[in-house]
């Protein structure tokens, strides 16, 4: 299934109408329905003993969506950044055209008097354009060999700086104004901005792209049109002039160099003057043009146009190619491994049941047994065939003697969606932490693991836990994905409990302000009975 921008936007849009749904009954109902399209549309369609694969479940119920919605709604966001797009190439085209034709007829404007200066028409039109493509390949190879991200290039840092400091100066004045709970949904909203940029970096820059090259073509096919235009139309002499006393041996050099692309091509004179011809349409400022015969004036405008489309149209239009390629190339990559899109699939691949912690009478057990030791392995009986993940269960040191063993298989690994759990111990002492995280990068399959943070929702999300998660995300990069599993108060059967929703908004709030994709939250225990 080919994607497409409005597809990104159609499921962005309906991401953003699921996260509306905080209640415990509503997250039941999505579990459901992501659960039934699941059932209905995509095992259907799948070989016998073959994965499913990532993107072909969030096509399937992303279309599924799109036939819910369209009997509700006329047009889809998606439709209406589609049609946007499509008027906005129309319009840079066509402004490209206008700006060319005028800046060419302007330029070319012949009074009789004083011949078009061929050297002022090939610095204004052709070295500026080349300088830019210069500037363009440097930054570009620059960025490439020291494997630098798409915020390492200037333009685009240029603009996020800008758009970013806008956003923060609008905050920051209101602010003041605004009440906790106010603030904590800017900085949600603010996040979300942040996340998307990470993910979609390149489907943000390259629409942009698209845009300047079309408007840069449309430039260099408005100054071809007038300068041919002039041509036939008028009696346009060129000639060339400067005040360093270049020979016309040197602008015959020169003139020869800049016509190798195409002089291989273009027969006779037409491909550039000839040393006469250079040498009669010379500029002297005392002697005027009197002297200077009108098949001389007359030789360089083949040579003209010919660098406008060699150095300027062509460029431009493989430039516009390039993105074009780049973009449909970028959206069949696309691997859907951020937070978003690992909490749709695991609705869609858990089955529907009651999910509640078993206590130690349901074990057969006297008491509570304690907690796993430290590091402990457990296998589980996944196969890992539709996420593909190892889990990684981390669990803080106040409440770690608290869960018990069966009770993190059963809650953490709903469905049996990984293939291996590993249960690690923190928030012990800031050295044991220390110690951990910077053995995270050695660790086997650290690309195709999954981290899963417990943690009881009804405490609030301070900074010091804000800031171990962003230390844990710098430790092991931006690969896996880090849940944070929230729980309720615990009871005194069991500690694995359901979230209130206003725990559950405060805290999915706070870690989407952090702006990483791959972070987010979610309740262990969605339908507890």
């Amino acid at each position: 299934m080919k994607w497409r921008i409005r597809d990104i936007i159609d499921l962005e849009y309906f991401f953003y109408q699921d996260t509306l749904s905080q209640s415990a009954e509503n997250k039941h109902s999505l579990h459901e329905r992501d659960r039934n399209i699941f059932l209905d549309s995509v095992m259907p369609a799948v070989k016998e003993n073959e994965p499913p694969d990532r993107q072909f479940i969030i096509k399937t119920w992303l279309n599924r969506r799109r036939e819910a919605e369209k009997a509700q709604t006329a047009v889809l966001p998606g439709e209406g950044v589609e049609s946007l797009l499509a008027s906005l190439r129309l319009i840079f085209l066509v402004a490209g055209l206008v700006l060319g034709a005028a800046s060419g007829a302007s330029f070319l404007t012949y009074t009789g008097d004083s011949p078009v200066n061929v050297l002022v028409y090939l610095s204004v039109f052709v070295l500026s354009q080349l300088l830019l493509l210069l500037l363009l390949f440097l930054l570009s190879a620059y960025r490439l060999f020291r494997k630098l991200p798409l915020t390492a290039s200037p333009l685009y840092t240029f603009i996020s700086r800008f758009v970013l400091r806008m956003i923060l100066s609008a905050r920051n004045r209101v602010a003041q104004k605004m009440s906790a709970d106010q603030r904590l949904q800017t900085e949600f909203a603010f996040g979300t901005l942040v996340s998307k940029t990470r993910t979609y970096g390149m489907l943000f820059f390259l629409p942009i792209f698209i845009l300047t090259q079309l408007f840069a073509l449309g430039c260099n096919l408005g100054l071809l049109t007038a300068t041919l235009f002039k041509v036939v139309t008028a009696d346009i002499a060129f000639g060339w002039q400067s005040t360093i006393q270049l020979s016309p041996e040197a602008v015959h050099s020169l003139v020869e160099k800049i016509a190798l692309p195409w002089s291989w091509a273009v027969p006779g004179d037409a491909a550039f003057p000839t040393l006469a011809q250079i040498a009669g349409s010379r500029i002297i400022l005392k002697e005027g043009i009197y002297y200077l015969s009108t098949p001389n004036l007359a030789s360089w405008w083949p040579f003209l146009c010919l660098a406008v489309l060699v150095y300027g149209l062509l460029p431009r239009l493989v430039l516009f190619l390039g993105a074009a390629f780049a973009q449909r190339r970028y959206l069949g990559l696309l691997d859907f491994r951020q937070g978003t899109y690992e909490q749709l699939l695991q609705r869609m691949t858990t089955p529907l049941v009651t999910t509640r912690g078993k206590t130690a009478t349901d074990a057969g057990v006297a008491g509570k047994e304690p907690g796993p030791a430290p590091h402990t392995k457990v296998q589980s009986a996944a196969d890992g065939k539709i996420l593909g993940k190892i889990l990684l269960v981390m669990i803080p040191d106040e409440i770690y003697d608290s869960c018990l063993r069966e009770e993190i298989q059963s809650v953490v690994n709903r469905g049996s969606l990984y293939a291996t759990q590993e249960i690690i111990r923190i928030n012990q002492d800031y050295a044991a932490d220390r110690q951990m995280l910077d053995g995270m990068q050695n660790r086997p399959r650290m690309g195709q693991t999954d981290i899963l943070i417990i943690q009881e929702a009804w405490q609030p999300p301070i900074m010091e836990y804000i800031d171990f998660i962003k230390q844990l995300r710098q430790a092991v990069g931006y690969g896996p994905c880090i849940r944070i599993g929230l729980i309720g108060k615990p009871r005194p059967d069991t500690i694995f409990t359901q979230v209130k929703d206003e725990n559950m908004k405060i805290w999915a709030q706070k870690i989407t302000a952090m702006g990483d994709p791959g972070i987010y939250a979610e309740g262990l225990v969605t339908h507890a009975s």
